[in-house]
């Protein structure tokens, strides 16, 4: 008897191709629903509780956790459309046995260039620049921007994102520092300590993991070390960082400003910066349509070896 699969995304069943639909229905019983917003435990449980196989994206649920998964009992496979899995109790799962299967590698070039696109936004101020134009803002605003050639990037975390940020940031000359936990090697550039890359680095960009529950990193110690007049650049996870503490900094003028692939300021704290500050892109690093099409490709197939046993791109 083929196992019960059920999908959330937020186009149900168009989400994937023929072909794709073709695979899951061949290795379980499948049922999709579209999701456009997040769900309540309770909301989600009514959905999937005879679920073996759960496949499921950020945008149905904060959390997976003890609570979820106790009204999933049948779960044996969860499938998230994510390469972080911070927002997953990986300590329940491993109690109930439920095996999970993240996508590693589909939007690292996407979140990459993301990543540069923000950098190159805040050196050349290319947001303000927009709206002087269209004069939304006086025209008395300075636009005048920094070049990169010669700077120095300090990347906290070398891995996939991190080696690809570093890489793209070579070809626009910049010099590269960067600090891994894991004491990942890069010859992208030079091996430094935390406080040796906050201390001397033009451009910090946060490339790491965020543990679970974890403090940020970014903090007003962290910021004390950091170059007066640095920018700080986060796309991956909002919670390394401590968001007042950045607002106070950049109303120091100890930080020339901050971009974040969030939601975080509202109004009212940006109105109380000069502008340009703050650029926040809304948690849209991963989105690309070549992203897209890779991490759902990686999804079918981690839905798939997940209904068979196999292992594909599977975490411990």
């Amino acid at each position: 008897m083929l196992p019960k699969m059920t999908i959330l995304s937020a186009q149900g069943a168009a989400s994937f191709s023929p072909a794709q639909l073709a695979d899951l229905s061949g290795v379980a019983c499948l049922t999709t629903h579209q999701v456009l917003h997040r769900l309540s435990n309770n909301e989600l449980i009514s959905l999937c509780s005879d679920a073996e196989i759960l496949g499921i994206t950020r945008r149905a649920t904060i959390n997976i956790d003890d609570d979820l998964l106790s009204g999933l009992p049948r779960l044996k496979g969860l499938a998230i459309y994510a390469s972080g899995y911070d927002w997953v109790d990986m300590k329940a799962l491993e109690r109930r046995g439920i095996t999970l299967a993240i996508l590693p590698d589909y939007s690292t070039r996407t979140v990459a260039e993301h990543t540069l696109g923000m950098i190159l936004t805040m050196s050349r101020r290319l947001h303000l620049s927009d709206r002087v134009s269209r004069e939304e803002l006086p025209p008395h605003i300075s636009l005048r921007g920094r070049e990169l050639a010669g700077k120095t990037l300090g990347i906290i975390g070398m891995g996939r994102i991190g080696k690809a940020i570093a890489c793209i940031a070579n070809a626009f000359s910049m010099k590269v520092v960067y600090h891994d936990r894991k004491d990942i090697k890069s010859d992208s550039g030079t091996a430094a300590s935390f406080d040796e890359i906050l201390s001397s680095a033009d451009v910090v960009v946060l490339a790491c993991s965020c543990e679970r529950s974890a403090p940020p990193i970014i903090n007003n110690s962290a910021l004390g070390v950091m170059k007066s007049g640095a920018y700080l650049i986060n796309p991956v996870r909002q919670a390394l960082v401590d968001n007042e503490a950045v607002l106070q900094a950049i109303k120091d003028k100890r930080l020339a400003g901050y971009a974040v692939d969030d939601r975080v300021f509202t109004s009212e704290q940006l109105a109380s910066l000069d502008h340009g500050r703050i650029l926040q892109t809304g948690h849209t690093a991963w989105y690309s349509n070549e992203a897209i099409a890779r991490g759902t490709q990686c999804w079918v197939d981690n839905l798939v070896a997940l209904a068979q046993g196999r292992p594909i791109n599977l975490v411990a």
